[in-house]
């Protein structure tokens, strides 16, 4: 036998005896005596004494659920089974009863606890901590009867508790009663502003024909088709996005029209994200992006000359909307980069012709930071020609030269296509043409008109002939025109440089072949060349030819920029895109042709295999390529997509920096509400302002207490059935939490699965068991003379009172005061 304090820290209130002795000196000695005793007596019950001692047997403790979540068999086969058990063990210790719910059972025992069936005080996590009460010292067992439901949200405690004093949990599992279908729990994941947010509702019970709502205040956001259910179900309602702030939300699940449960929480709905817009073709694109994406997006346009001034700090992404490279310049391009990899700064590059390719990103440290590769393809553009060919068939050029003349004229006709225009024209004593103006089709017919051309007459009309081929090619619709000119020079020169001067500003060139003639002749066609921006050639043999080709083929990039009607498809699964892909969006007016990385997940396609939307992580931020216009031609056909701003909206927030500048967890114990707010992207030590909103809008300035760096915490007084809605703000932006009322706004909500005490499993982690029958409940183990426990506090209580009482009567007592002698 021994005694223990469980409060010996009353203990130094005994310093004060000497003081209330020292002030009560004059007072008769009985009088002192008594209310010193009055006062050592009263710390003793502070301390709280137990007097420890052998008692006749082990602690036999039974926890019996009779709550309304068991069926009447069940709470039956409950009542007898703990009647029995207690029966069978009342001779060996004393027998503790604690029921949970129902109707007192009338079992003898030397302790019976009655429970609520409902609330903290009767939740089963109670129960089993006055279960703990019993035991003066470690080890023990504890038997309980039940279904685990209502076992309360805080039996963490004392299942450490059990743990730590070596108590094993013996439990006899009882079925839960068919319930009817009422709504166990929602949650709601962080909610953006203008999101569409998925919200998951717990269902639980048996209902036919049931249907599921749910409203924002007397408004309907969302409705479940009906369904029927026999046991759980989880239920996802697309909720549409909301203003920023605090929402009260209500759920009802209704059978035939009559409500048979409700439930309200609170979304607490962020600020809008902030971007930063740049486009480099319209003023007007920021606003426009802004009518897109409501009030789900803060735009912010500035010229793409202002980014390198601008507090990138400030916003969550920033979109270079058909921004050419050549107006960003090299500093504000790696700042921007910078800001991605480093610091999780999302970046959305779009546009069409001013971007991408065309805009000039080839080869800049932003194209390697793209999920795409730029790409722009050539193609041979092959110009037509329009070719005036002029013989000089003169007397001089009898013989060889005009031989030669033809063969040159053969050659350079050869290189024509059906796509050309062809003539010759040949002087001597006039000018005529041998074959006239004509498409290239049939180019063996103008060999032999060629071939017909015969030396006769003089060579003083070359003028006239150089002007009817000029003549004849100036109605030709030719990308290039031409006019060779096949002579031996033996003409005066005097009024050529003129003509050809004038023929050649009118983009006809003019080139020349000097066959045989003389060394005079030679400078004379070799300046003509010159003039008329041609060529000029020699040939005095056939070991001289030279096939003239005036086809100038050339590679001329391709458009980059598609335009048409182009079908998307979904190139594969990405984890978190699916929602921007599935199903696809309608079909594209125009898009950037580009290349697909390896690395990078390409989200949309054309039915080509040409990216439209990839993605990837660059750094700490990520950046995605829309490879065309959000706002422009490219997207025209979206402009009666009712999802358009919905989707714009969700691409820049998967791509956008997602971190809060506050990481806010609410826990709330009975009425205490904790509201801890850990830095995220908020730097230094200087801490957040924390508001407690109230229903009413009232806030409340909660005062912080930092635990560690950017780590803070306060504490509030909120009624359990009262919803928590708090804020917490800094310069950069204010970040919101909410905690719905418990059981959902209504206390006659029955106990839900997911809160429910999972016995088994506590048995098997205390070290005990399940039983079946009442021989196997208590501690039949515990033979022995266990330990008891008995309480003093309260007799001292009652001795305190009785030395009042003496202390009163003593002096109340005439003779008694006298013989003492009192002094009057």
């Amino acid at each position: 036998m021994h005694l223990t304090f469980l409060h010996p820290e009353a203990g130094w209130l005994l310093l004060l005896a000497a003081v209330f002795v020292w002030f009560a000196r004059r007072a008769p000695r009985v009088r002192l005596a008594l209310r010193v005793g009055i006062f050592l007596v009263l710390i003793a019950a502070l301390a709280q004494p137990s007097l420890i001692y052998r008692g006749r047997g082990a602690p036999q403790v039974f926890v019996v659920d009779q709550g309304a979540s068991l069926s009447p068999e069940a709470r039956r086969q409950a009542a007898e089974t703990v009647r029995a058990a207690a029966a069978l063990r009342r001779g060996q210790g004393p027998v503790t009863l604690i029921q949970r719910g129902g109707a007192p059972l009338g079992i003898k025992a030397d302790h019976v606890v009655t429970l609520p069936d409902a609330g903290d005080g009767g939740s089963l996590t109670q129960a089993l901590t006055r279960a703990l009460d019993v035991f003066p010292q470690d080890g023990g067992r504890i038997t309980v009867i039940g279904d685990g439901l209502g076992g309360g949200r805080d039996w963490g405690r004392v299942v450490d508790g059990l743990l730590a004093r070596g108590i094993a949990v013996d439990v006899l599992p009882l079925a839960t009663a068919r319930r009817e279908a009422f709504i166990a729990g929602a949650a709601l994941s962080l909610t953006g502003a203008g999101e569409r947010t998925p919200m998951r509702v717990r269902l639980e019970g048996v209902g036919q024909g049931l249907t599921l709502t749910i409203f924002d205040g007397e408004r309907q956001v969302a409705a479940a088709p009906a369904f029927d259910m026999d046991g759980s179900r989880i239920v996802t309602l697309d909720l549409p996005g909301a203003r920023p702030g605090f929402r009260p939300l209500r759920l009802e699940l209704s059978r035939q029209g009559a409500v048979i449960s409700r439930y309200e929480t609170t979304a607490a709905v962020q600020e809008p994200l902030a971007v930063l817009y740049a486009n480099g073709r319209t003023s007007a694109g920021g606003a426009a992006m802004q009518r897109l994406a409501g009030y789900g997006l803060r735009v912010d346009q500035r010229r793409p000359g202002d980014l390198a001034g601008a507090d990138l700090g400030r916003y969550r992404a920033v979109m270079l909307d058909d921004v050419p490279a050549g107006e960003l310049s090299s500093p504000a391009m790696t700042r921007l980069l910078d800001r991605v990899r480093d610091g999780g700064l999302g970046l959305i590059v779009s546009g069409g012709d001013a971007a991408f390719a065309s805009g000039g990103y080839a080869g800049t440290p932003l194209a390697a930071a793209l999920p795409v590769t730029l790409r722009q393809d050539e193609v041979t553009e092959d110009p037509s020609v329009a070719l005036a060919v002029v013989i000089d068939t003169s007397g001089s050029m009898l013989g060889k030269p005009l031989d030669l003349g033809k063969q040159i004229a053969r050659l350079a006709v050869r290189k024509l296509t059906p796509a050309d225009t062809v003539g010759v024209v040949e002087f001597y004593g006039g000018r005529q043409w041998v074959a006239p103006m004509q498409p290239a089709r049939d180019i063996p017919e103008v060999e032999r008109a060629i071939g017909r051309v015969q030396a006769q007459g003089g060579s003083e009309h070359l003028f006239d002939a150089l002007q009817e081929a000029y003549y004849g090619l100036k109605n030709t619709q030719a990308r290039y025109r031409h006019i060779l000119v096949i002579s031996d020079a033996g003409v005066a020169a005097d009024r050529y440089p003129q003509l050809i001067r004038h023929i050649a500003d009118d983009q006809v060139t003019v080139s020349t072949v000097l066959v045989g003639g003389s060394s005079e002749g030679e400078a004379r066609m070799a300046q003509w060349a010159r003039l008329g921006r041609g060529r000029f050639y020699v040939v005095n043999d056939e070991f001289s030819l030279v096939e003239i080709n005036l086809k100038q083929p050339r590679q001329k990039p391709e458009p980059a920029t598609k335009r048409g009607a182009y079908a998307l498809t979904a190139s594969g699964p990405a984890y978190g895109w699916s929602d921007l892909t599935t199903p696809a969006p309608p079909a594209l007016n125009g898009y950037a042709q580009s290349g697909v990385r390896p690395l990078a997940d390409t989200l949309l396609k054309t039915a080509g295999g040409e990216p439209i939307l990839a993605t990837w992580q660059w750094g700490a931020g990520r950046v995605t390529a829309l490879m065309t216009e959000p706002v422009g031609d490219g997207t025209a056909s979206w402009r009666g997509w009712s999802g358009y701003g919905d989707w714009m909206r969700r691409l820049v927030g998967r791509t956008a920096d997602a971190r809060p500048e506050w990481d806010v967890r609410l826990g709330r114990v009975g009425d205490q509400t904790t509201v801890v707010a850990q830095a995220v992207r908020a730097s230094g030590d200087a801490a957040p302002t924390i508001r407690l909103i109230g229903s009413d809008g009232v806030a409340q300035a909660l005062t912080p207490v930092q635990r560690a760096p950017g780590l803070f915490s306060a504490t509030a007084r909120v009624p359990s059935d009262a919803p928590v809605r708090v804020e917490v703000s800094d310069a950069a932006g204010v970040v919101r939490a909410a905690l719905g009322a418990r059981d959902g706004g209504d206390p006659t909500r029955p106990p839900s699965e997911a809160d429910a005490l999972p016995l088994e499993q506590l048995s098997a982690l205390t070290g005990g068991r399940v039983v079946e029958q009442a021989d196997q409940m208590g501690d039949a183990d515990g033979r022995g003379r266990a330990l008891t426990a008995l309480d003093l506090w309260g007799w001292l209580c009652w001795l305190a009172l009785a030395l009042y009482l003496a202390d009163i009567v003593y002096r109340r007592w005439p003779a008694e005061r006298g013989r003492a002698g009192v002094r009057p």
